[in-house]
């Protein structure tokens, strides 16, 4: 059964560069695809996502990620995935369409077998 991961975009962070992006953005609390990933779907606190700018510097034990977000190169350390890193780029791509950026954010996670849905919600 696939993993679901619930986008509302009243609160998602995104299509804003990358130089803004964050898992979770201290001034307004909206957070990126992979941060309401994070928090919501494996518990990650937000004390370790607020103002962090991708899952490998989030300086929680490793074994509590999920092993398709992280590579590892050495016992203690590891990078971003290939998947994560494309996660990543469509995410703050300021030039996509919003209908472009929400399809390929649902096509990259369900790679990983987690099912994307987008709601509106305050």
């Amino acid at each position: 059964m696939k993993e679901k991961l619930i986008i509302n975009v009243n609160t998602w962070l995104h299509r804003e560069g990358a130089g803004v992006s964050s898992l979770l953005r201290t001034k307004d609390g909206k957070r990126c695809c992979l941060g309401i990933y994070l928090q919501d779907n494996c518990g990650i606190s937000p004390s370790h996502l607020r103002g962090v700018s991708s899952p490998d510097l989030t300086r929680v034990p490793l074994d509590t990620l999920p092993p398709w977000l992280l590579e590892r190169r050495e016992e203690d350390q590891a990078f971003n995935s290939p998947l994560v890193e494309k996660l990543m780029s469509v995410n703050d791509e300021r030039e996509s369409l919003e209908e472009a950026t929400r399809a390929e954010i649902k096509q990259l996670f369900a790679q990983a077998n987690i099912d994307v849905e987008y709601v509106e919600e305050d």
